[in-house]
């Protein structure tokens, strides 16, 4: 992978209680913060867990990457001075999968957050995903072999750090030329008191891209990590439309998919009869990318319309199919 020059960066893995407490102390004085992490069986409500968080910032002019390996024993509680009380935004891309994911695990809820895909999307433009915006706006093609990584082997190979590392600094660095453009990606976090919904409307395209900022929800202190309905709750029109979509791949290809490669292929692979759903549901110009797929599949799963079979393949549930037939009629 060609690092240009605009990027460089260090990296740290940081494994130990004293490295972390460190690392808090650095983040509380750094000129810009952004954040990422990596997930595991997040398909699972049971079994999921956030394998890694990174953290980007500026210090000194130089661009660094903390990799906090958070399947060791290490105690996350430092973290929140800098992500709660640090004043300056934490950028993330799609802040509705990390932000909530940190909330959940570790009930530390990130403020104040710039959502660098939120920004991308109120600005007009239709392909929105991190690897779109980076090579758009920051001129790297990221390449996502990593991306269906076991995230919970270890140790981590230096390929898979360099992958998690470069996510948070492309990050970053969006998040600064989005400010010199002028962009809004605020984002705040709460959690949602709305009441389960029974049905998944179908969206047209017009629809999914112009996303109001009202769906955007913001935080409430305590925190409190949100239930399992609040957090995978289709809410937002782009994701009712992602999950559709997502169910209709399931349905008319069952069994071809593992969930780590249905998220990463949507993104990318917009061929055959996927694409061709994919292009209905959210139109022929945008893109879906990996965090909106794996939200929409834990949706599914959560409603009881996705399984997983024994070889940890996608399958829809009779429900599940009934539900995208229906789809297809109206």
């Amino acid at each position: 992978m060609k690092i240009p020059a605009m990027l460089p960066h260090t990296v740290e893995l940081i494994n130990r209680h004293d490295a972390l407490t460190e690392l808090c102390v650095r983040l509380q004085h750094a000129d810009a913060l952004a954040l990422d992490i990596e997930t595991i069986n997040w398909w699972d409500r049971a079994a999921e867990r956030v394998a890694l968080v990174q953290l980007a910032f500026r210090e000194n002019g130089q661009t660094h990457v903390a990799v906090i390996d958070t399947l060791t024993d290490i105690d996350l509680t430092p973290l929140r001075a800098p992500l709660e009380l640090g004043l300056q935004p934490k950028a993330i891309h799609n802040a509705s999968f990390d932000a909530i994911k940190l909330a959940r695990h570790y009930q530390i809820a990130t403020s104040p957050i710039y959502d660098t895909m939120l920004a991308a999307r109120r600005s007009g433009e239709k392909r929105c995903s991190l690897k779109a915006q980076a090579e758009a706006h920051l001129g790297i093609q990221l390449d996502k072999t990593e991306q269906r990584s076991d995230w919970s082997r270890r140790p981590l190979s230096q390929e898979q750090l360099r992958y998690a590392a470069l996510d948070a600094v492309c990050t970053l660095w969006l998040y600064e030329k989005q400010l010199s453009r002028g962009l809004r990606g605020d984002y705040e976090l709460r959690a949602r008191q709305e009441p389960p919904t029974d049905r998944l409307p179908f969206f047209a395209p017009n629809e999914v891209t112009a996303a109001a900022p009202s769906v955007i929800p913001p935080v409430v202190s305590p925190v409190m990590p949100p239930t399992a309905r609040q957090e995978d709750a289709l809410t937002a029109s782009e994701l009712d439309a992602a999950a559709l979509a997502l169910l209709g791949i399931v349905t008319e290809l069952s069994g071809r998919y593992s969930p780590e490669q249905l998220a990463v292929s949507v993104g990318s692979e917009r061929i055959g009869l996927a694409g061709w759903i994919i292009d209905r549901a959210l139109g022929a110009e945008a893109d879906l990318d990996e965090t909106s797929a794996k939200q929409a599949l834990a949706s599914l799963c959560e409603s009881g319309l996705v399984r997983i079979s024994l070889s940890r393949r996608l399958e829809a549930t009779d429900e599940g199919a009934t539900r995208w037939r229906d789809t297809k009629r109206a």
